[in-house]
């Protein structure tokens, strides 16, 4: 079996490419293997092909068994100042990959985000999409048209929604790994407002388990949340974090002025995914420690 990863040099990607490497498949990447990617996350071996290139301007795309596409612009701050790149990449690339899909009839696993529903109040699948910042749009724009060409062109395609994941390998700028850094370096962490915007927050094995559990038994043309019950708020988890290194908190934070854009939560909820029979194995306060050691590692 042959499975085509896009973004799969990132740090979602290339979380699904190693579990799909380890399940025995050819896995094929395409990544622009530019700012967020590197291709050190992937072990490597005969069975795993790196293409480089970008979605919205792939000339030709392998025709294989499955496609997941992980690529996305994702930094919230970015789509203000760039919108731009992002609807060229989180819609004009999923359409390509769509075409590409429905074409050759290819099952097509998309990775979307909590942040369509917008803030407020519990969020499931069929909730009204309310994106409140230009990444999100673009990615309801994804969703939109994955309808439009599931009922179009027959285009047999799954939606996986993710919220604030974690764990080894992630982008330095991310809070977890960021905070860390800074306070092996003896610098200060920063908050933003009174850190009281609430995340859910998700094991990146735990959001690949969802990944294979909609592979193996989610219905076609339909969304799954992925959310646990760890909702916390910024200004807590920097307490956990500041706990587990030994450091006081308040001697060690400074508060800046909230982002104009910062949504105060997202209540994604993951019932119809749990009835596939997935939860997830891993919380944040017993996955601190392995952080911890591994992002001081990279320190060094």
């Amino acid at each position: 079996m042959q499975v085509l990863i896009t973004g799969g040099a990132g740090f979602i990607g290339s979380h699904i490419v190693n579990r799909f490497l380890s399940n025995d498949w050819e896995v094929i990447v395409l990544d622009s293997l530019e700012e967020t990617s590197d291709i050190n996350r992937i072990n490597k071996g005969n069975s795993v092909n790196i293409i480089k290139g970008r979605i919205e301007n792939v000339k030709k795309l392998p025709v294989v068994d499955l496609v997941i596409n992980s690529a996305a612009e994702t930094h919230v701050d970015y789509s203000f100042k760039r919108p731009k790149d992002f609807i060229d990449v989180n819609i004009l690339g999923l359409h390509n990959l769509a075409v590409h899909c429905s074409t050759h009839n290819i099952p097509l696993i998309h990775l979307s985000t909590d942040e369509v529903i917008g803030t407020g109040e519990d969020s499931y699948e069929d909730s009204m999409l309310k994106p409140t910042n230009p990444y999100a749009f673009t990615k309801c724009a994804g969703e939109n048209l994955l309808h439009a060409y599931g009922y179009c062109y027959d285009l047999n395609w799954k939606v996986v929604r993710l919220n604030n994941t974690y764990g080894k390998k992630q982008f330095p700028d991310k809070l977890i790994p960021k905070f860390i850094k800074l306070l092996n370096e003896g610098k200060k962490l920063t908050i933003h407002g009174e850190g009281l915007v609430t995340r859910n927050f998700l094991h990146v094995e735990d959001f690949v388990d969802a990944v294979e559990v909609v592979y193996e038994k989610g219905e076609n043309k339909n969304i799954y949340n992925v959310s646990t019950d760890e909702e916390y708020t910024i200004i807590k988890v920097t307490e956990m974090i500041c706990d587990a290194m030994n450091f006081e908190m308040d001697k060690v934070i400074k508060y800046v002025e909230d982002r104009p854009f910062n949504d105060p939560c997202y209540h994604s909820k993951s019932d119809k995914l749990r009835k596939l029979n997935w939860s997830p194995k891993r919380t944040l306060i017993e996955s601190l420690p392995e952080l911890i050691t591994h992002y001081s590692k990279e320190d060094k």
